[in-house]
């Protein structure tokens, strides 16, 4: 009668004693019914077997094998005989499993494979080129320098500090220069970079995209091909285009007449063939696609081709008729302002835009005077309370040298305080009244 021998760590799940064995256990493999006695006694009964001489090996398949330790563990749950038994008797010595005696040769060869996959590996990746991976500017490899024992020059003396020592190379500030990122990586804004402010600028590029979006209604209205329709839409994206495009749009002349009915004339399809992009015949889809963003981009970082003395001269040129355009059709409206805020940077919000029914309604809403800085400013700017008698507004906070000002007295009290060598503003050499603390309060 032998005692089953535990496992150095509780196993999870139903697992034979062989499997502890294994380098990785995968799955739980049931033995076949043993060849030597075991004892459990936590159930308290017995399962006797004879020996046939081959009580130490089992019939279990296993590609790696390492020996298990003798100090087993206090539980552990085994199978045997297509029977759960528990295992919860006091730590013992006892006799391993198996004597890994073959398997060690085999720990050698394992270990000359590990380091020729780990030298191929690095012969792989020291030969690969990441340029077809990436477009950036990859860091190159690290070079080692030689050691000093290495070194030939009999004059080189090895630095015991590094203190004195030239830093050379390093991937310090390598990816904030330019020269290593690709331009197509760089985000690219549907709006400018700084914001329109001038009230001025801002009616003249409102006005381009009234124009514009009525120049793309009326092209997909009379066109009857599928493909010429599909190129510029409403909702679709629109190039940001130059001064050539800003100038082309404001050409264009619109009429309104009494019914709402709106008229463009001039050159109409060249304004929607600006807006859909100059790519080649040859390049569709995503080249085409690819050429128009980089024309956006340049287009996004190119000098302003519109001042605010411009934009008055032109305002001055027009009339008001064009304020009438109705915005009835929702598709219509939301095309004009996805192009104030491309042109623009300004997002309308939606809730000021549903009461929005002409395009002047919609300059009320985008063209507004900055906000005063100061409370006083604003009430000068409104006029109500600075047209009464009796009210006056200041700047600043009134002081008493103030009131004494406005009543004339102020000349008087600083011909007396110099009479007499008192400072007129402050204490001057004289301290603060010491008895203004001994008065109780």
């Amino acid at each position: 009668m032998r005692r089953i021998p535990r496992l150095q760590t509780p196993l999870s799940g139903w697992v034979a004693p062989c499997e502890a064995a294994r380098a990785r256990p995968t799955a739980t493999t049931r033995l076949p019914a043993p060849t030597r006695s075991y004892h459990a006694d936590h159930h308290h009964h017995h399962h006797h077997h004879h020996n046939d001489g081959h009580s130490r090996s089992h019939p279990c398949s296993a590609t790696a094998r390492r020996p298990v330790s003798r100090t087993v563990s206090r539980h552990a749950v085994l199978l045997f005989h297509n029977r759960l038994l528990s295992v919860s008797s006091v730590c013992h010595r006892a006799e391993p499993i198996y004597e890994p005696t073959a398997e060690r040769s085999d720990l050698g060869a394992t270990e000359a494979d590990l380091a020729a996959a780990e030298a191929e590996l690095a012969a792989v990746d020291s030969s690969s080129d990441n340029s077809d991976l990436t477009s950036l500017v990859i860091p190159g490899p690290y070079a080692t320098a030689p050691r000093p024992d290495q070194v030939s020059d009999a004059t080189y003396v090895p630095a015991l500090a590094g203190d004195d020592l030239v830093t050379v190379g390093g991937l310090d500030g390598w990816w904030e220069d330019d020269r290593h990122w690709d331009r197509s990586l760089e985000p690219r804004a549907f709006g400018p970079a700084r914001r329109v402010t001038d009230p001025a600028v801002l009616t003249v590029l409102a006005r381009r995209a009234v124009l514009e979006a009525l120049a793309v209604r009326d092209a997909a209205a009379a066109t009857t091909t599928t493909a010429a329709a599909d190129s510029v839409t409403l909702t679709g994206a629109w190039r940001r285009g130059g001064a050539a495009a800003h100038e082309a749009a404001l050409a264009l002349q619109v009429t309104v007449a009494e019914d709402g009915t709106v008229r463009l004339a001039g050159d109409v399809a060249g304004v929607v063939a600006g807006l859909g992009g100059e790519a080649g015949a040859e390049a569709t889809g995503a080249e085409a696609a690819e050429a128009a963003e980089v024309q956006d981009t340049a287009d996004a970082v190119a000098e302003p081709y519109m001042d605010a003395d411009s934009a008055r001269a032109q305002l001055a040129s027009w009339d008001a008729s064009w304020k009438a355009v109705p915005l009835d059709d929702p598709a219509f409206k939301f095309a004009i302002t996805k192009r104030i805020l491309q042109l623009t940077g300004h997002l309308l919000p939606d809730a000021q835009l549903a009461g929005v029914q002409t395009a002047g309604a919609l300059l009320t809403v985008l063209v507004r005077p900055p906000p005063p800085a100061k409370l006083a400013a604003a009430l000068q700017a409104d006029g109500v309370l600075t047209g009464l008698p009796n009210v006056s507004v200041y700047g600043r906070r009134v002081t008493p040298i103030d009131k004494h000002k406005m009543v004339g007295r102020w000349k008087v009290i600083v011909e007396e305080l110099e009479k007499r060598g008192l400072p007129v503003t402050g204490t001057g050499p004289y301290g603060k009244m010491v008895e203004r603390k001994w008065v109780y309060r």
